[in-house]
């Protein structure tokens, strides 16, 4: 990649690592915040799902938004707006100012991947545009680790509202967006023509639109009900379970260690062995992975060994690293960003519904039940993928015809089966 390509991926990667720090630093907050407040169980899943539930508006936002006046002011603004929101939650003064400031700050996390992505699939060459694109996604799991460490050992020695003070600091990341990213020559020159906005807009409502946003809705939906059931309550769980905030805060980095691991196994097929096998080839292994750990979780749990199957899982189960590439070759350029985006944020929106049925099921049946179905619905997900085009080696600029080209039928499917 060129200066201006680099400076893009570096702009998308921060921007996506402090999207999940947003997220994460949440899990280990709610603690101190339901004691302060007085809250209830559910009232506290309310903040995770409310928060979700905003990802899924902002990613439609900021996504249309993107695809109309351009890729580089949108994520700056995205950053803006999560940046200062959680800054601004540091002096709630109640459960009902920290709900709508959670809710604004997940409208701008919610549309910030999809625009840097959209930069990124535009930028970088096509032959190595599943590996950045793949490695894009893995600053989630950077962003989980730096929640994991701030939320176990910074969070308790200065409090929450400190926390959430100096979590602010990206806004300042914004200007470096602003100063050193290009804006994407694909979109650039698309938008020269006078009637892109009418074409976008009849696009939306096509089958060229319609077909790849449902099939990627429902990937990604399956695939987020099966990692936020199996991570949101996580470290909770752990710490009734007699754990420590600061042991429970390992097993969340320990997470986010193996993400980052099979993200870069994933990022590397990519480019190899295409789109479609690689997240098979991922969802296979966090299968087999939550299998073994839902039939060993009671009599493991506090030995060592258990964070065998758990490692191998986090490392299957960041099937999302082929997201970035697959959604954005499954639309053409005058809504890529509104399909993508909307997908998988609608898809992450969707998963509000985990945060509240986990603390029902937990006190009654404990975590492996929930493992055991998020092992069925990642299994799902490595099958559903045969249902969309391979587009590895495909041009960024070729993705417009081909997006008008009938969908591929379950073929690949049924050959991947048999």
């Amino acid at each position: 990649m060129d200066r201006k390509t680099r400076a893009a991926f570096i702009s998308a990667y921060l921007g996506w690592v402090f999207d999940y720090y947003e997220v994460f630093l949440l899990t280990f907050l709610v603690l101190p915040i339901r004691a302060e407040f007085g809250l209830s169980v559910v009232q506290a899943g309310w903040l995770f799902s409310s928060q979700l539930l905003s990802l899924a508006v902002g990613g439609i936002i900021f996504g249309w938004i993107a695809d109309r006046w351009g890729r580089k002011p949108t994520l700056v603004l995205t950053i803006v707006i999560y940046a200062l929101a959680t800054f601004a939650r540091a002096f709630a003064p109640n459960y009902e100012t920290m709900l709508l400031l959670t809710i604004i700050g997940g409208l701008g996390i919610g549309g910030e991947y999809g625009v840097g992505q959209s930069l990124v699939s535009e930028l970088v060459p096509t032959r190595r545009r599943g590996f950045w694109s793949g490695l894009l996604y893995g600053g989630c799991f950077v962003g989980i680790m730096l929640a994991a460490l701030v939320g176990g050992y910074v969070a308790p020695e200065i409090g929450w509202r400190w926390t959430f003070a100096i979590s602010g600091l990206p806004v300042l990341f914004a200007l470096y967006v602003r100063a050193m990213s290009p804006e994407s020559e694909v979109w650039e020159r698309q938008a020269r023509h006078a009637e892109s906005a009418r074409r976008a807009w009849e696009t939306i409502w096509s089958a060229a639109f319609m077909v790849p946003f449902a099939k990627c809705l429902v990937l990604a939906t399956v695939y987020f009900f099966a990692y936020y059931g199996i991570a949101t309550f996580l470290p909770s769980y752990l710490v009734s379970q007699g754990l420590t905030v600061t042991k429970a805060s390992w097993w969340l980095f320990f997470s986010g260690v193996a993400g980052l691991v099979g993200n870069a196994l994933g990022s590397w097929l990519l480019d190899r062995v295409g789109r479609r096998w690689t997240l098979s080839i991922l969802m296979v292994t966090a299968t087999v992975a939550a299998v073994v750990l839902a039939t060993t979780w009671s009599t493991l749990l506090h030995s060592w060994l258990i964070l065998v199957p758990f490692f191998v899982l986090f490392v299957g189960a960041n099937g999302a690293t082929v997201f970035g590439a697959l959604f954005s070759e499954a639309f053409p350029t005058s809504v890529r960003t509104t399909g993508m985006s909307g997908a998988l944020q609608v898809a992450r929106g969707l998963a509000f519904l985990p945060p509240l049925v986990v603390p029902m099921v937990l006190p009654l049946y404990g975590y492996a039940p929930i493992v055991v179905v998020s092992a069925a619905e990642f299994l799902f997900v490595g099958l559903w993928v045969w249902t969309f085009r391979e587009t590895r080696n495909v041009d960024i600029t070729e993705i417009d015809e081909i997006a008008s080209q009938p969908a591929p039928q379950t073929g690949g499917l049924k050959r991947a089966i048999g």
